[in-house]
């Protein structure tokens, strides 16, 4: 079957719960998904909220998943439009796929497939941004035609680290 992006639907309740046990201890990416550990539905309905009404001051986001028939291999969320703290750090767009999953071109697949979204909200150019030391989310942002931009000194979990600032052309 080929590859789609998909909302969540209740469809997807048994291959969501295989895809988020997939990343056992692992940071999961987008980070929308860490609400699913309020269970199915305290995530669909954050997502809704994200995409229709989102909290004051945040940017509204939409959320699919990569599936190839039932089985989902990654995740992507488009951000509307950026706030000052997505245009620092963050970007337009977020992606993880599911570690038994990566290697495969996912990742890339799954930005190249949110572009068309992306133009349909009027976005001329997606800022998309990971850790430097994270290199195959860099090649798959150059892959897409990321041209970098510039680094950022950020703060995680208590350390420094380097981030990296990419402008995708959607057009």
């Amino acid at each position: 079957m080929a590859l789609q992006l998909k909302k969540l639907d209740e469809s997807m309740k048994d291959s969501l719960a295989a895809f988020m046990a997939d990343w056992d201890g692992e940071k999961i990416v987008p980070s929308s998904l860490e609400k699913y550990k309020d269970g199915f539905e305290r995530l669909a309905e954050y997502l809704h909220t994200m995409e229709n009404d989102p909290p004051r001051l945040m940017s509204p986001s939409t959320l699919w998943f990569l599936t190839d028939g039932r089985e989902i291999l990654g995740a992507v969320e488009l951000r509307h439009f950026l706030n000052s703290g997505l245009l620092k750090y963050g970007g337009h767009v977020g992606y993880g796929v599911s570690p038994k999953h990566r290697g495969h071109g996912y990742a890339r697949q799954m930005v190249k497939m949110c572009m068309k979204d992306a133009a349909r909200l009027g976005i001329d150019s997606m800022l998309i941004c990971c850790l430097e030391s994270n290199i195959p989310s860099a090649k798959t942002i150059e892959n897409c035609g990321g041209q970098l931009e510039n680094r950022v000194d950020l703060i995680r979990d208590g350390k420094s680290v380097t981030g990296l600032r990419y402008w995708v052309d959607v057009k």
